[in-house]
């Protein structure tokens, strides 16, 4: 009986365990309270941007054995996405962020940061107790001033404190890259532009390892150490700046790795250290070089800027300028005409276009070849341009100043000039004034015979009114030719010391 009663009981006791835990089970709710997938943002109050912290050093050093270090005790707070982590291994305990209006980095004493702080995490950073210094034209932020060794320098941000400082916000935010020239780099650091580049994700176009350092390891993984290698660009101007350093650090993930020989873009964190402009790529991803290789300084001119704004005006406006030595247009003005040389048989250089229009013409001088043929209409920027008479011919870039960039230019559409139709007398009294209203103008003369009857260096045109001598250069392609049967004659007036004519083609005598 008593056995009987303690198999009861106990089967009640399962009875009654069961139907609690079913019961649990019924009224348990799944749906928890998750975070939001791309983190919450804790909406701090914003009150100081990255420029503005950057440029209390108003004024770049230059005596880095001096180096203030300047606590803030402002409670200030910035808002800035993660640019730069240490995933790769390539920055240590070096946190990069930028809020669009530059970057900084920042110290920290703790690795493997990326898993709470990765690239493009938005994190705000309350500056008040942090410390802003400037280490070999680099500004940073850290957390004291380390003053245990002879030399003091700046402390990370301890790691038991970097979330007092270093709040995250929301995640998975764009990073914006800069792209920029050596020159740019060469202007960083300097008191109109001061800090503008540094601590930035910025892109190169155009570069390529110098032959000595392609193909080689980024960094000595073997020792653990860093290495540098330098980046020549494919263009050459006149800039401090000659080279920038890749600096990788032989922890990166990729130390072992080659360089690439070849040309093309790469992106990394811009960096300085004294007079030294450095790149730190985040990964490889950055390195995108698999063009082949150029030869150095031979690709091409500088990118330039392109051309202020400027309001039309005459070529004879322009001409008006010239005081009769080289002169520097005053005003932003542009001109327009129509072409009237032929860059197609040599005989113009091919940097160079002569354009008419109703008031006159002009020789332009380009920076490098151009496309236009006869008849395109096209406009030129000749803002900050030079006027310069090369042996008697008024020329715009020319000679003894740099030439016009060619992006100043532009084609239009297209145009016809009806050539003027002039006495040999009557071009020699106009050009033997001081206005010279006809110089690369196109003429027309009749009833012309020529001596000797070959295009060449000492042939003239002769009319009932006078003779005048009509050039052709070594180059051009009908040089030698027989002059076609005819007396009519099609010329630009040009000045070489003295008035003469030049024939486009063999096809302007008929």
């Amino acid at each position: 009986m008593i056995l009987r009663n303690y198999i009861r009981f106990n089967a009640w006791s399962i009875i009654m365990v069961l139907f609690l835990a079913f019961s649990l089970s019924s009224c348990r709710d799944d749906n928890f309270d998750e975070p939001p997938i791309n983190g919450n943002d804790p909406s701090l109050t914003v009150n100081m941007t990255i420029d503005s912290l950057k440029n209390i050093y108003k004024t770049p050093l230059t005596d880095y054995t001096n180096i203030p270090y300047i606590q803030i005790t402002n409670d200030w707070t910035i808002k800035a996405v993660v640019i730069g982590d240490d995933k790769s291994g390539n920055l240590y305990k070096t946190m990069i962020v930028d809020d669009g209006t530059a970057g900084i980095t920042i110290k920290i004493d703790n690795s493997n940061f990326n898993t709470d702080f990765p690239v493009g995490r938005e994190v705000y950073v309350k500056l008040k107790g942090l410390v802003l210094s400037y280490y070999g034209g680099l500004v940073q932020l850290g957390g004291y001033k380390d003053t245990i060794s002879a030399t003091p320098s700046l402390g990370s941000i301890p790691s038991s404190l970097i979330r007092n400082y270093i709040v995250g916000g929301t995640w998975g935010h764009p990073v914006v890259t800069h792209t920029v020239t050596f020159a740019d780099l060469g202007n960083d650091g300097k008191t109109a532009n001061a800090f503008k580049w540094q601590s930035r994700l910025v892109t190169i176009n155009k570069v390529q390892f110098q032959a000595a350092d392609a193909e080689m390891p980024w960094a000595n993984a073997a020792a653990l150490a860093s290495v540098n290698r330098y980046l020549e660009c494919c263009y050459s101007f006149s800039s401090s700046v000659k080279s920038v350093i890749v600096r990788s650090s032989g922890y990166a993930n990729f130390a072992s790795q080659n360089t690439p020989l070849g040309s093309g873009t790469i992106t990394g964190i811009y960096s300085v250290y004294n007079t030294d402009k450095q790149l730190v790529i985040r990964d490889l991803e950055g390195v995108q070089m698999d063009t082949a290789r150029f030869i150095s300084g031979a690709c091409g001119a500088a990118p330039v800027p392109p051309p202020p704004a400027a309001n039309p005006t005459s070529i004879a406006t322009i001409r008006g300028q010239f005081t009769g030595t080289s002169t520097v247009v005053t005003g932003n003005w542009e001109i327009s005409g129509v072409v009237i040389s032929d860059v197609t048989t040599n005989h113009t250089n091919y940097k160079n276009i002569i354009i008419q229009d109703a008031t006159g013409g002009i020789l332009v001088r380009f920076d490098a070849a151009h496309p236009y043929l006869i008849g395109d209409s096209v406009t030129v920027n000749v803002t900050g341009q030079t006027l310069y008479d090369y042996n008697g011919l008024l020329e715009i870039g020319g000679s003894s100043s740099a030439p016009v960039p060619l992006n100043y230019s532009a084609k239009v559409g297209t145009g016809t000039i009806t050539p003027r139709l002039v006495t040999v007398s009557d071009l020699t009294a106009n050009m033997a004034g001081t206005t010279d209203t006809w110089e690369s103008t196109l003429i027309k003369i009749v009833g012309a015979t020529f001596s000797p009857a070959t295009f060449g260096t000492t042939t003239t045109v002769t009319d009932a009114t006078g003779t005048i001598p009509l050039y052709t250069g070594a180059s051009a392609s009908f040089t030698g030719l027989a002059i076609p049967a005819g007396t009519n004659i099609t010329a630009i007036v040009s000045d070489f010391n003295g008035v003469q004519l030049n024939v486009r083609s063999a096809s302007d005598v008929n």
